[in-house]
Formats: C-alpha cells, structure tokens, sequence
C-alpha cells in the first residue's frame, strides 16, 4: 500500500476511536516507517541492502516505538498509528523483515526497474490508493476541510471542527 491507503486507513480510524486526537502526529507516525526505511534501505544502503522495507517495518523496532509513545503518554491511537503501517503492508507476508533482528540480515533485494513499476502499478496498490484518495476527499468534504480556513485550522491544530454535514 502506498501513501494515501496508509493515511485514509489510520487517519478515519483513529479519528473514530479519538475525536480529539492529533491528527498530523496520526499521519506522522503512520508514514514513519517509509520515511526512515525508503531512503535508509532504498538510496544509502543501495549496494548492500535495497529494500524499502527495514528496520523500522520489524516488530521489534515498532514494539520500541510503542512503548516509547506510551512513556510518553501519546494517546493510544498515536500507538495504533504505528501499527496501521505494518497491518496495511502486510507484514506478516515478510517475516524475514517482520522478524528482524531475529531472522539476521535483512538481504539485497535486486529489483529491476521494470519489476518495480509493475510492483507500483500492481492492482493492490492501484485499489488501494485509489480507495484511500476516495476516503480522504469524502472525509475532507464531511469535516469541510475543502474550505480553506477550516483546512488552514486543521493544519494548525491537527484536530477536525464539527462536521458540517
């Protein structure tokens, strides 16, 4: 799943489960594992390891993280976040990866560019994508964060105002 199925999925979830939470630090920690592990795995560990998919997509790390966001008293929706990440790449599928650091090295993972854009452009990621834009525009024109001043609030505040439907 790419960006927007992982945003649409733990944002609308998390906003159901806490009206209140902080729902730029909901994204944050949804995409935090790409954002570490794509340029680490993908770009500064091309010769050895060239994955996207590393250290921050193991179970380890992200119990870690987790217990790190509830020493820090996040809400349990922020902890929740973190997992939607490795609940929507399908984690289990990869248990070399999930499993890590107890599955030892992580593998170079030679992938072609052609391999590549058909993983990209796989009907999983299409759907998926396509699906998380469609829920995001629905949940945006529900909360009306289609208006301007209400989107620049939200950028503010991280919460949603009253929906206007």
């Amino acid at each position: 799943m790419l960006v927007l199925g992982h945003v649409a999925a733990a944002s609308i979830t998390c906003h159901a489960m806490d009206k209140k939470a902080d729902l730029r630090f909901v994204v944050f920690l949804t995409l935090l594992a790409d954002i570490i592990d794509k340029p680490f795995g993908l770009v500064i560990f091309s010769e050895t390891i060239n994955n996207g998919r590393v250290w921050f997509h193991s179970l380890a790390v992200n119990l870690a993280l987790s217990a790190v966001l509830l020493l820090w008293r996040k809400p349990l929706v922020c902890v929740l976040a973190l997992w939607f990440h490795q609940l929507c790449d399908g984690m289990w599928m990869r248990p070399w990866v999930a499993l890590w650091p107890l599955t030892g090295a992580l593998g170079y993972r030679d992938l072609p560019l052609d391999q590549w854009v058909y993983n990209l452009l796989s009907p999983y990621n299409v759907i998926t994508e396509l699906a998380g834009l469609a829920l995001l525009v629905v949940f945006g024109w529900y909360y009306g964060l289609l208006r301007w001043e209400r989107f620049k609030s939200f950028l503010a505040t991280g919460k949603l105002e009253k929906r206007l439907v």
